[in-house]
């Protein structure tokens, strides 16, 4: 497939299409990039300056309370005259009387509070809320702040959020050292006030973000929104990027020293790059656009090149194939047409040569099997002759009329020179002719049978491929043994390869271990010296007919005796042509 001239201009189209492609769309990310960053530089500013601002009046309550910790003998008189209840309440009152004096000059804190830790008596300023719910909240939130609060807290270090009802503020302690909490608290939607001037769009805002990334403060009290922190603290990056619900953000942020909490400001990217989207829109259809171009193109290309080389390649591997009718229909293009027709003349051409030497082959083909078969009938007609000849002499006259009979048959057989091909049951019929006259010479010294499956005794073979085979047993192997000389013919099928097995095995001296050698590796039949001419004969005959679908195994038995396994393809008449 890579190899494929489709496939490399493709290729070539895509390395010069993708370049264009990706330079517009890093011309319009750097665009984008260029305004996201002058608008997050300009709104940079502003949240640093409301920042320090902030920062400077919580700086400013937390001197003033660490002022009066250790300034005010008031606070030390507290601790003096907790016994005296009368005392006790007056110096509360004093010190309450000096932190409203205090409060009315500084409109960015809430209420200011003692808290006893002995009594855990919570004295404070007004706390001015919208209802009388808000107040609860507000006392009970800080109730419980003051009794879990301990030396060494976050509390007494800066300050932190907390979270009174639906809202926020920020809460500062300072431990007096005698018993004693000093503390102010101030509301994130009053330190919101200054921010909404800034110009952050219709749907831009400044927010309050606490540590864990939550949104806990902005113009619309209800958004409380997590962020991941992570986000908001990366210090070396002008900006930030987030989602928040369907819409994206720049975001800048500065944290707010001396507290848990930083200032945020949200400016909604659609409109600052309202008109780059546009054209990112563009720079995203061109590639469809080029697609639909690169597919017009390929079928054009396909329809006036690709597809007639790929007809021509078909051609010529059926060709290959030996589908010599194949033919090339006229092409669109004029080079093409030629190319077809000259194809098409080069096929039929090497079709006739190729059925002329077809034909050449099998008449040679034909004629070397007739002239092995009929190779054959001399070599065992003197055979014959010669048991008659021996039969005379010691005038068995009534073995002799036997073993012209068997002759009949058995000449009858095989001077049917216009038969290729024969039953399995008529192939066994004319060896039991041949072993009835081994039988008549050799009385009570030899003995056979056959075994075959019955669906294999209408299976047709070459004539006299097993005769041989006896033939030659009877020649070498036989020899006045003690007990009979036996000759077991077994056919046997093997239907999952469709071939059957014929066997023929004796109990006789078997093969000599120089001509048993010779047979196996094959180096008997390269050459024929006159030396056992049937099984020469047979082996050449079964590579004309089956080429190697046919084989012959021999062995020697573990005991004695040889074994011939002659392997064929499982054949009917309507087979052989």
């Amino acid at each position: 497939m890579t190899s494929s001239l489709r496939f490399k201009l493709i290729i070539g189209f895509i390395a010069i299409a993708i370049p264009l492609l990706i330079l517009l769309l890093a011309n319009n990310l750097y665009a984008s990039s260029t305004v996201r960053e002058q608008v997050a530089e300009s709104n940079k500013n502003a949240i640093i300056l409301y920042s320090n601002q902030i920062q400077a009046e919580l700086d400013r309550e937390t001197n003033f309370l660490y002022n009066l910790a250790y300034e005010d003998p008031n606070i030390s008189l507290l601790s003096r005259v907790k016994s005296d209840p009368t005392e006790y309440i007056l110096t509360k009152e004093r010190i309450i009387n000096e932190l409203n004096r205090y409060h009315r000059f500084d409109s960015s804190v809430d209420f200011q509070f003692i808290y006893s830790v002995t009594n855990e008596d919570i004295f404070n300023t007004a706390i001015k809320t919208k209802s009388y719910d808000e107040l609860i909240a507000t006392q009970t939130t800080l109730a419980a702040l003051l009794k879990e609060a301990q030396p060494g807290s976050p509390f007494f270090q800066k300050w932190n959020a907390v979270k009174y009802g639906d809202e926020y503020a920020l809460v500062r302690l300072v431990d007096t050292g005698e018993g004693y909490y000093l503390g102010a608290s101030v509301r994130l939607r009053n330190l919101m006030i200054p921010l909404d001037l800034i110009q952050l769009g219709s749907d831009g805002f400044a927010s309050f973000i606490s540590a864990e990334g939550r949104i806990i403060a902005n113009k619309d009290s209800s958004m409380e929104l997590s962020i991941e922190p992570e986000i908001l603290n990366q210090k070396e990056e002008a900006y930030q990027l987030i989602r928040i619900t369907d819409k994206r953000y720049i975001v800048v942020s500065n944290p707010i020293k001396g507290t848990d909490t930083m200032l945020s400001a949200f400016i909604p990217e659609k409109k600052l790059v309202q008109k780059l989207t546009y054209f990112r829109g563009f720079i995203f259809i061109v590639p469809v656009l080029a697609a639909i171009v690169l597919i017009f193109y390929v079928f054009y290309l396909n329809e006036m090149v690709l597809k007639p080389i790929y007809n021509l390649i078909r051609g010529m591997r059926k060709i290959k194939h030996g589908d010599w009718s194949t033919r090339l229909m006229p092409s669109q293009t004029k080079e093409f047409t030629i190319i077809n027709e000259t194809f098409n003349d080069m096929a039929s051409q090497i079709h006739d040569l190729k059925i002329h030497v077809y034909e050449e082959q099998i008449k040679l083909h034909k004629a070397e099997v007739k002239h092995l078969q009929l190779q054959m009938n001399p070599h065992f007609l003197l055979n014959a002759i010669n048991i008659i000849y021996n039969l005379a002499q010691i005038q068995k006259y009534d073995i002799i009329q036997l073993m012209s009979l068997n002759l009949v048959k058995y000449f009858r057989f095989t001077t049917q020179t216009h038969r290729n091909v024969v039953s399995i049951a008529e192939e066994l019929e004319h060896m039991e002719s041949y072993m009835n006259i081994q039988k008549l010479r050799f009385p009570d010294r030899i003995t056979f049978n056959f075994e075959v499956e019955e669906p294999l005794q209408t299976t047709c073979i070459p004539p006299l491929i097993i005769q041989p085979f006896i033939e030659n047993s009877m020649k070498y192997g036989f020899d006045f043994m003690d007990h009979p000389f036996h000759m077991h013919i077994h056919i046997r099928s093997d239907m999952q390869s469709q071939a059957m097995e014929i066997v023929i095995s004796d109990n006789g001296s078997g093969f000599r271990e120089d001509m048993l050698a010779s047979l196996q590796n094959g180096e008997y039949f390269v050459s024929q010296n006159g030396e056992h001419l049937g099984i020469w004969n047979v082996h050449h005959r079964l590579q004309f007919i089956f080429g190697h679908e046919a084989s012959l195994k021999f062995t020697n038995l573990p005991d004695s005796g040889a074994c011939i396994v002659i392997r064929l393809p499982i054949r009917h008449l309507d087979s052989f042509s």
